[in-house]
């Protein structure tokens, strides 16, 4: 009994312990659970990992935030290269580091110096480069032999000092051999407990590093080096090319403070090539106060009809019925209804067009698709682009500029480049070298070859100092750039040939532009002794012309790679070197070329019948950014651009229309059936009527005359017609443009009942009428008398019942 009762105590203590636990779980908050959680982590002597929320069970968690870059440096000290100079150094020089050192602690620091130091061997190879530039600033190993250091001081928190190092440069150890010039790698450290030196008040001694920078310096100990041809292709493009169309606002500022602003500050040097979208050049008129997408959008709205509840059924209107050979009054022209958007030039834009046109006469242009289509747009869209480019450059007498279709450096493949029909593509020179590493650098570009005939000409960009240039914008430091270009260069005209070699700067036009930094590292290229220049235009037409040499030695013509079979996509390791990598496809979205391309030719047709084809090139602009790159690298923008494309493509195949009154009855052997043309461009139109018949009841009595409109108006005008027989039917009445592209057409019945008909009917129904009549009054006047003669004797009754009886007895007689 007792046992009993001490086991249903003993569940029923159970019981209300779970029922407990249960309810703490429930009303403890997820902080405390994680704070418990850690508690535990401690008390094992353990930290929980990084990426381990801890919450309560059966919660949902966020992952713990990623810690911030740079967090991994603990040096208390920074550094920001300011200048190195001079930027080729003869031993009877005098060596010149700046650099900003900064106090990242909380607390002072005492005996702060910078100390110089180096590696006396030349750099040969470009991988070296690369990993002494990678060398993070924490790591103060391997720095070379100290050189000169400057005068020691103490930085307060957060305080920024320009420390100065100057030393002979005899002193560098280099030799004086001018077979060994070169680039030599350079250590800017940043010590601290340094001591002033006691023979030099600008110098110190001693200190623990801190941070070092890594940089080069080139050793020139001859008076003329071997050289190097650089062409920096500048680009001039938008990253929005319809943004005139869709945010006229915007495009104002980008223009006048924008990324365009930049990348013209930069074309307008003299020592660079153009690669310019030729949208830009496009004689372009759009709504003043509003977008060209807004005004599609009203003009739309206007023209929907406002529905009736009991609507009545269209009256028929009759065709002439006189018969006369005058065709139907015309209207003298009415004024489209609804109000219209007033229609001008963008003054901004005229401008910027204005001074690109200008400036092209003294450069050397070479253009980019039209509205940087994709490469992988679709064959029959890109070949319409293709003629609205031709159409821009030539209005800017650039027709015979080259066109260079640049591809993404990890998109490059044999097969896209052929398929996307370009003549000249643009792609990394890394693509197409059979090494990266090569011992002597070709000169950059080549010819894709099929089936051992060349297929496109192959420009290529040294990705290296292409990467220098696009990082300039968001480099903390651009000196590091600066004296990197300068090294790569030297190293690059250091390498055993004989034969020049050009190479190519081609900077992305998505990458940031910082004009005056850009503008410092082509001044620095300009001076080096061992840099000449050259227009990129003299590498596309090698690279067109198959011109060049396979042999170092040879000083005839370029060193290039030839011709090439196989392109290999491009990517980047950690230390910015390049690597060949797994392509990833360059595409555009399903359906997006074709809608692009249905746009295009509606546009392209309406256009034809313009007096001034400039009011639709806003349109154009739109539609062709359906498939431009820029926009295409947004999806969500993509989507609602292509809905947009739609909207404005339907508003101006509408501005030109026609309307019929009804139903036709034709009643004369001539008329004339009228209609109703509408213009709802602001400038004259010139379309061509055309009218189909079925059943073949009636057709046109003349050749039809081109008719042109006014502007913003509506015409009445007439189409003449002969009626070739009685009958009911249908008719179309149709306009087209100049190409004979029908633009519209509406079809309408008609019910032909000529007039000569009826009256050759009434004819032959007279004559009919004579000749019965004829007969009765003939007959009357001459009797039974005027009758043929017949047998009078008794008839045979007998030869009628029987006839071969008959007939027998006649032969026998």
């Amino acid at each position: 009994m007792l046992r009993s009762v001490t086991r249903r105590a003993s569940r029923a203590l159970l019981v209300m312990v779970a029922l407990y636990s249960v309810m703490c779980a429930a009303l403890i908050p997820a902080g405390a659970l994680a704070q418990t959680g850690f508690a535990a982590y401690q008390s094992t002597g353990q930290k929980p990992r990084a990426n381990v929320a801890l919450t309560a069970p059966e919660l949902p968690s966020e992952p713990a935030p990623e810690p911030e870059p740079g967090t991994e440096n603990t040096a208390p000290l920074t550094l920001d290269l300011l200048s190195l100079s001079p930027g080729a150094v003869k031993p009877d020089d005098t060596l010149e580091a700046r650099v900003s050192i900064t106090n990242t602690a909380d607390a002072p620091i005492e005996g702060v110096a910078l100390q110089l130091s180096g590696l006396t061997s030349r750099v040969t190879d470009r991988t070296i480069a690369d990993e002494w530039s990678a060398t993070p600033t924490t790591d103060t190993s391997n720095r070379g032999t100290l050189r000169g250091a400057s005068a020691a001081r103490t930085l307060g928190p957060g305080e920024s000092v320009d420390f100065t190092v100057r030393i002979p440069a005899k002193t560098l150890g280099y030799s004086r051999d001018e077979s060994l010039w070169g680039p030599r790698r350079i250590a800017l450290t940043a010590v601290t407990g340094a001591t002033s030196a006691p023979n030099a008040a600008q110098s110190s001694e001693g200190g623990t590093p801190a941070a070092t920078l890594r940089t080069f310096l080139v050793w020139q100990p001859a008076t003329t080096t071997p050289s190097v041809t650089l062409a920096y292709l500048a680009p001039l493009t938008s990253a929005d090319p319809a943004r005139i169309a869709t945010d006229p606002e915007s495009f104002e500022k980008d223009v006048k403070e924008g990324a365009f602003a930049a990348q013209w500050e930069i074309a307008q040097r003299d020592d660079v090539s153009w690669w310019l979208d030729p949208s830009m050049l496009s004689d372009l008129k759009v709504p003043e106060n509003m977008s060209t997408l807004d005004e599609a959008l009203s003009s739309i709205e206007e023209k929907k009809p406002t529905p009736s509840p009991n609507p009545s059924p269209t009256t028929p209107a009759p065709a002439s019925d006189a018969g006369g050979d005058e065709p139907a009054s015309e209207g003298e022209g009415t004024t489209a209804p609804g109000e219209s958007a007033v229609w001008g030039s963008n003054r901004t834009w005229d401008e910027r067009r204005s001074a690109l046109i200008e400036a092209a006469a003294t450069h050397d242009v070479t253009l980019a698709p039209f509205a940087l289509a994709s490469p992988a747009t679709a064959r029959p869209t890109a070949a319409l682009l293709e003629k609205e480019g031709a159409l821009a450059a030539k209005s800017a007498g650039l027709e015979n500029a080259p066109t260079l279709t640049r591809f993404d450096p990890k998109a490059v493949t044999t097969k896209d480049v052929r398929a996307s029909g370009a003549k000249t593509a643009l792609i990394p020179a890394e693509s197409f070298y059979s090494s990266l590493k090569p011992s002597v650098t070709p000169s950059g570009y080549a010819r894709l070859e099929h089936d051992g005939k060349p297929d496109a000409a192959l420009l290529g960009y040294d990705m290296r100092l292409t990467h220098l240039t696009e990082q300039l914008a968001d480099q903390g430091d651009p000196e590091l750039s600066v004296q990197r270009a300068l090294a790569d260069t030297a190293l690059i005209a250091g390498e055993p040939s004989s034969a020049p070699r050009t190479l190519l700067l081609a900077p992305s036009p998505s990458s940031p532009v910082d004009p005056g930094r850009t503008s410092d590292l082509l001044d620095a290229l300009g001076s080096a002794p061992w840099v000449t220049h050259a227009p990129a235009s003299t590498l596309v037409k090698a690279a067109q012309a198959g011109e060049g040499t396979r042999s170092i030695s040879d000083k005839r013509g370029n060193y290039w790679v030839g011709n090439v079979s196989e392109l290999h996509a491009i990517g980047e390791r950690a230390d910015a070197r390049p690597a060949r990598i797994e392509a990833i496809a360059e595409k555009v979205p399903a359906g997006a070329s074709g809608r692009v391309e249905k746009s295009l030719s509606t546009l392209s047709n309406v256009r034809a019948t313009l007096e001034d084809p400039s009011f639709l090139s806003g349109a154009v602009l739109l539609a062709a950014s359906g498939v431009s790159t820029p926009v295409l690298n947004d999806s969500h923008a993509h989507v609602t651009r292509l809905a947009s494309i739609s909207t404005v493509t339907e508003a101006n195949a509408e501005r030109i229309s026609l309307t019929l009154a009804g139903t036709y009855n034709l009643v004369s052997n001539e008329a004339s059936i009228p209609f109703t043309v509408h213009n709802g461009f602001p400038t004259p139109v010139t379309i061509t009527p055309s009218v189909a018949f079925s059943n073949r009841i009636a057709k046109t009595s003349t050749t039809l005359e081109p008719i042109t409109l006014p502007a913003l108006t509506a015409n009445d005008k007439a189409i003449p017609v002969e009626a070739v027989r009685s009958g009911n039917g249908t008719f179309t009445v149709m306009i087209a443009n100049g190409n004979e592209v029908i633009l519209d057409s509406r079809e309408s019945q008609l019910s032909v009942n000529p007039e000569w008909e009826n009256w050759t009917t009434l004819v032959a129904m007279v004559l009919l009428a004579a000749l019965v009549i004829t007969g009765v009054v003939r007959a009357g006047r001459t009797k039974s008398d005027a009758r043929s003669p017949a047998i009078t004797a008794p008839e045979n009754l007998e030869s009628v019942d029987r006839p071969d009886e008959s007939h027998n007895s006649r032969e026998d007689s």
